[in-house]
């Protein structure tokens, strides 16, 4: 597989070094180069497959003189029966493809019918037969190249994340970076987003004195190179793992394979934040994205039972995803919504409208279920038609039962004291407020269309101007009464009673409002005056140049005013408007247009008003029990808190170190997944990198996560913090047991590690048969190009690599859980000492 993926990329024009295939008992013919060292490397065909992958577990052999080829040769064949376990797959392997032989001969036996032809062919399928048993007992013999730099590209992220590619660089020779004998760089590349870097830029200390250049690449070597990738990806028609060394100045490939450990059998999934990150700016607590995934999975359940009816069971799981965290920020499943939408009448007219008025930009279109029938196509259409109809009375009588409902629930949650009893309100406002609510849905639906028919930028007389209005009104309160009057108490009060929850970042929960801290809406008034006060001192200033200069008296005054009665000249425009224009303007569609906006303008200050109902909740659960670190938990969590007192201090630190390394992490708008998965938090030095020749987009402006509040009191609430370290992980999966510290292997049996979880500075390929035994690995050094972490993906074992002095933390017998997924170790219990 090896090879013949090497004489494909040499057909192509790849830059390719020069190389033969030998087999046990050849003779290498070696005038195929000058050169006079070789890599001899292992051609295993089942080491590069799906089925059988045993990726850098067999011998290579580097830096061969041309007189030592021939025994370098014999010992990477003697490293394919170096392992009964290998071999037995190995066995296996042959088995199953002489089995696939033996059917073919008799099936071929009996359909022909003619005896010569049936020997003929059977002669030749024995001498194909032979010629694929050879193929299996090969070794690669490959020009030696000495590089400045080598490495290797994953043309998508091995963890899963399938619209990143990611270049792990090393100086000099590869085996070096395999061993861990040096530092890496890491590139991690989203096209049309972003490119950082993590590690440092850094020289050998022999280098240093040489005056050589660090490592790292220049603009010109990752544009190449990620170009290639590109090319071999779309070659082999697969996501693939690429050996590149870079020898004075020019990229080679030493050799391309398939990523095996991708699970390709796990649904795609497609993240986009567009819109959302208005509502949810920045890092979010697990609260959050919990109560948001629970409010959108119930309101389109609610929507699915409307209009699907008996057939809402198929659709569940799209229900339950419709949106979803990423590297703690909240994002759209948008291929979910895509599903969604393509039940709808004319669905393909339909979802560019819905892209543009969501501000969706990437406008690829991937669905992950499949087109839905003719019949149901036709009877969500008569639905669709009937709600789109009754729309706005139902929004009406929505408005009026929210007003209702909202004005009781928050007098219940003013008056509980006690938590579980908080949660039980909670549950029962889910239920009786979610019932009805998904036809706020069919009235975005019914704006998005009607606006977009209606095809003008008219701006409606939207319930959003009712805030800042009110908002203005108690500005001009402070100007002439003061922040100490009672005039301005009881217009503040009235405020924060009906628009407290409006503000930045409003839907997150753990966002402070000026409901949950009233000094919030003093400072901005104070803010805004003094800026009031800074503006008219420039006005004054600028109206006394301009006479100085002019000496027209009333020319600034007029301006003044012509700029204060701004709006009464939109009422004067509106009077004077040609009579076809006022006509247009009162058509059903213009009314319907501004109808839909302003229903859809008040549900959305009823649904912040929710949150904010249950940001009050939360708090005052907070308070009794473990104060603003209730945000930390998911709503099953905190459910299991209050009902069963489950400690979640270790969960709750992993959390706040997970936020805090995410908010160093540029912003994606779009991501496209394998299953559920997240990046590295990385804890090493993040550098991004921007230049034209990328076309990438500059990083985002953050909100930074809300930190606890110092006035934030709690019952209960522990000061000891459990420890949680950050590294890479290599090798996904999650598992807790004891760690077994290794020095030396030399003072180890083998049946010591059953069970454990190994952890040493480092590793090499004599570590097999101890991780094979052991349940996950840890280690100070390292990379995704590590033996480790290569061992430890081929054995499906949890791994995390290159955490700082992991070593000197941590001791045989300590209890720690270690998440191969996100690159995380967390200590549960220490040894006594």
């Amino acid at each position: 597989m090896k090879a013949r993926h090497l004489e494909i990329l040499k057909e192509q024009g790849f830059p390719v070094p020069k190389f033969i295939l030998v087999s046990e008992n050849e003779e290498a013919d070696l005038s195929f180069s000058e050169r006079d060292c070789f890599a001899v490397r292992s051609n295993f065909s089942a080491e590069d497959g799906g089925e059988h992958s045993f990726a850098g577990q067999f011998l290579t052999r580097l830096n061969v003189k041309r007189e030592n080829v021939r025994e370098a040769v014999q010992e990477v064949f003697a490293s394919y029966a170096g392992s009964l376990d290998y071999k037995e797959k190995t066995n296996r392997g042959k088995g199953e493809y002489y089995l696939k032989q033996q059917g073919k001969e008799g099936h071929q036996e009996n359909r022909e019918k003619q005896e010569n032809r049936e020997k003929q062919e059977n002669r030749e399928r024995q001498e194909d037969t032979e010629q694929k048993k050879a193929e299996l007992e090969t070794v690669l013999i490959q020009e030696m190249l000495f590089p400045e730099k080598s490495g290797v590209l994953f043309t998508k992220n091995p963890k899963g994340i399938l619209s990143e590619m990611v270049v792990v660089l090393g100086q000099g020779l590869g085996d070096k970076v395999v061993e861990d004998q040096e530092n890496v760089l890491t590139y991690h590349y989203f096209p049309g987003e972003c490119l950082y870097q993590e590690g440092r830029v850094q020289s050998s200390l022999s280098e240093q004195a040489q005056e050589s250049p660090g490592l790292g690449l220049e603009e010109e070597e990752l544009k190449t190179l990620f170009t290639l990738g590109e090319k071999i990806e779309q070659l082999f028609q697969k996501p693939m793992d690429i050996e590149f060394a870079i020898e004075k100045g020019k990229i080679y490939i030493l050799q391309a394979r398939a990523i095996t450990t991708l699970d390709m059998q796990l649904p795609v999934r497609i993240l986009d934040n567009s819109n959302i990150s208005e509502s949810f700016p920045g890092i979010c607590l697990p609260l959050s994205e919990s109560f948001a995934g629970e409010m959108y999975s119930g309101i389109f359940t609610s929507l699915g039972r409307r209009f699907l009816g008996k057939r809402v069971s198929s659709y569940e799981a799209v229900f339950q995803r419709m949106v979803g965290g990423f590297s703690g920020r909240m994002y759209y499943e948008i291929s979910s919504w895509y599903d969604i939408l393509r039940l709808l009448p004319f669905s393909g007219k339909i979802i560019p409208v819905w892209q543009g008025m969501l501000g969706v930009s990437n406008e690829e279109i991937f669905f992950s279920k499949k087109k839905p029938g003719f019949f149901l196509k036709c009877r969500i259409a008569l639905l669709f038609c009937y709600y789109f109809i009754v729309s706005q009375r139902k929004m009406k009588e929505l408005d009026k039962f929210f007003q209702e409902r909202y004005a009781s629930y928050s007098k219940r949650v003013e008056e509980e004291e006690e938590a579980q009893a908080l949660y039980r309100i909670f549950l029962e406002m889910k239920e009786d407020l979610l019932r009805e609510w998904d036809i706020t849905l069919m009235n975005d639906m019914v704006s998005f269309i009607s606006t977009h028919l209606y095809g003008k930028k008219t701006a409606f007389s939207l319930e959003t101007m009712k805030p800042v209005r009110a908002l203005s009104a108690l500005k001009a309160v402070a100007r002439k009464h003061g922040l100490d009057s009672e005039e301005y108490r009881r217009e503040k009060k009235s405020y924060i009673s009906a628009y407290g929850d409006r503000i930045e970042g409003e839907l997150k929960l753990e966002t402070r409002t000026y409901r949950t801290n009233e000094e919030l809406l003093d400072r901005w008034i104070l803010d805004a005056l003094e800026m009031e006060k800074a503006e008219s001192l420039e006005l004054l200033e600028a109206e006394h140049s301009f006479r100085k200069a002019y000496g027209e008296k009333d020319s600034f005054e007029k301006d003044s005013i012509e700029t204060d009665c701004s709006e009464k000249d939109c009422e004067e425009r509106s009077r004077m408007e040609k009579p076809s224009e006022q006509k247009q303007r009162k058509s059903f569609l213009y009314h319907l247009a501004e109808s839909s906006c302003n229903n859809r303008e008040i549900s959305r200050l009823h649904r912040t008003r929710c949150f904010g109902l249950m940001r009050r909740i939360v708090d005052k659960i907070g308070e009794k029990t473990i104060g603003f670190d209730v945000y930390y938990l998911s709503l099953n969590e905190l459910k299991e808190l209050l009902f069963s007192g489950k400690d979640f201090s270790l969960k709750i630190a992993r959390e706040k170190e997970l936020r805090k390394a995410y908010e160093r992490l540029p912003v994606l708008s779009r991501v496209k997944l394998l299953g559920k998965v997240d990046r590295d938090p990385l804890a090493g030095e993040i550098r991004v990198l921007s230049y034209e020749s990328f076309k990438g987009k500059s990083e985002k402006s953050s909100v930074p996560f809300s930190q606890e509040p110092k006035n934030f009191e709690s019952k209960g609430k522990t000061e000891s913090t459990p420890r949680v370290f950050f590294g890479r992980g290599v090798s996904k999966g999650i598992f807790r047991g004891e760690v077994l510290k290794i020095k030396s292997l030399q003072e180890l049996r083998v049946a010591e590690a059953k069970g454990k979880i190994l952890l040493s500075y480092s590793t090499d390929p004599g570590w097999f048969p101890y991780l094979d035994m052991a349940e996950g690995l840890i280690t100070e050094r390292g990379s995704l190009l590590s033996h480790s972490a290569i061992l430890a993906r081929e054995l499906e074992k949890p791994a995390v690599v290159n955490i700082p002095n992991i070593m000197a933390e941590l001791h045989s017998g300590d209890i720690v859980e270690i998440d191969g997924d996100l690159g995380i170790c967390s200590v549960i219990k220490q040894k006594e000492k």
